[in-house]
């Protein structure tokens, strides 16, 4: 029922754009991706054309058959059998990718203003919360999208006024001395990677008002992320210098904690976080529906919403377990390799395979 429910172009790009930027607004693995110097703004700049490439597969696919989601496409191509077995894989992703984010955000959380709280009430909180917006449906998401996203791309425009006199413009300089190209490339490479988001995005194709608008809301969703993200690496590295930048666990949070204007405005970080909370309860309220939805189309079920309360149970166990056991944020091996790499697999590789396949039966799919 809630799969019919329609979102416009505009509250599709808000989603998206707020799903990219959680991860600058909260531990920003872009400054320690290659070069890791004063010259990451260049390879964020050239994620651009990456994502672009990256993302062509399932873009194609997508606008191809624009009243159906990815899942289902994808099980059209390939077959009943293999697309079972492709849909339970990115359930699996899906899943994977929700229960990372929940253990971050009860890091962030307990490491900064709620250190004697136990993470399991904060991740309890947290998806009590997102289980009940996933109930709303998209709609519900698309709404909340056009009140809080405004809010939040305010606050970061606030702390870069206000912070604008902890700036050192030297830390930017010398430009391309200490840089490859072949460095910033694969930066640039790595950071296209880390923005999964167009699997979502092509989850929500056949809810669009207008589908024929969906490279548009790619582009547009991509270009502000990418300003954003440019936008908080500058004031992380302007104000904290190059190096303990790399090192904060969450650079924009210690950045907004220095900001003090004539000992009038200070100790504004509670704004960060209350923006951060929201942004990270949209995307993981998005990720959960989705998740649902997958697995609604996959199993042939008639609502997504017998999903919903027993994946929110499954992702706080497992949260809980991941946030008490890691260091999510500090930790480079095994979690950051297996984000990497089932990236690839799963916004590139499958999609290709799928599009490949696609060309091939072409015909006789359209017969």
């Amino acid at each position: 029922m809630k799969e019919e429910q329609l979102i416009s172009s505009y509250q599709a790009i808000l989603l998206i754009t707020v799903f990219r930027i959680v991860i600058a607004f909260s531990y920003l693995p872009a400054v320690n991706t290659p070069p890791g110097n004063q010259d990451i703004w260049i390879s964020i700049i050239l994620s651009i054309p990456w994502t672009i490439a990256i993302s062509f597969p399932i873009l194609y696919l997508s606008n191809k058959f624009s009243n159906l989601t990815l899942i289902e496409y994808t099980e059209k191509i390939l077959g009943k059998a293999i697309g079972k077995i492709v849909g339970i894989a990115y359930a699996v992703f899906l899943l994977f990718y929700v229960i990372t984010f929940v253990a971050i955000l009860s890091e962030v959380l307990t490491s900064t203003i709620f250190p004697q709280t136990p993470s399991w009430i904060l991740i309890l909180i947290l998806l009590i919360t997102s289980s009940y917006i996933s109930f709303k449906g998209l709609e519900g998401l698309g709404r909340g999208a056009e009140i809080f996203v405004p809010i939040i791309f305010l606050v970061i425009l606030t702390f870069l006024i206000f912070g604008f006199n902890l700036f050192d413009f030297n830390e930017l300089l010398p430009i391309l001395k200490d840089s490859t190209f072949s460095q910033i490339n694969i930066g640039a490479r790595d950071i296209a990677f880390k923005f999964t988001d167009i699997i979502i995005l092509a989850m929500f194709v056949p809810n669009l008002e207008n589908r024929k608008e969906l490279n548009k809301i790619f582009i547009r969703s991509l270009l502000i992320s990418m300003l954003v993200l440019i936008i908080v690496v500058l004031c992380t590295q302007l104000s904290l210098g190059i190096e303990q930048t790399k090192h904060a666990d969450f650079p924009f949070f210690t950045f907004s904690r220095l900001i003090n204007l004539f000992d009038f405005i200070q100790r504004i970080e509670s704004i960060y976080v209350m923006a951060w909370t929201v942004a990270n309860v949209w995307k993981v309220s998005g990720y959960l529906y989705s998740l649902t939805i997958n697995l609604k189309q996959t199993l042939n079920s008639k609502s997504n919403e017998v999903y919903i309360i027993p994946m929110s149970i499954l992702i706080f166990i497992l949260s809980t377990i991941l946030k008490n056991n890691y260091s999510v944020v500090g930790v480079s091996q095994p979690l950051q390799f297996l984000l990497y790499f089932s990236s690839i697999a799963f916004m590139f590789a499958i999609p290709c395979i799928t599009l490949i396949v696609y060309f091939f039966r072409r015909k006789k799919l359209r017969e």
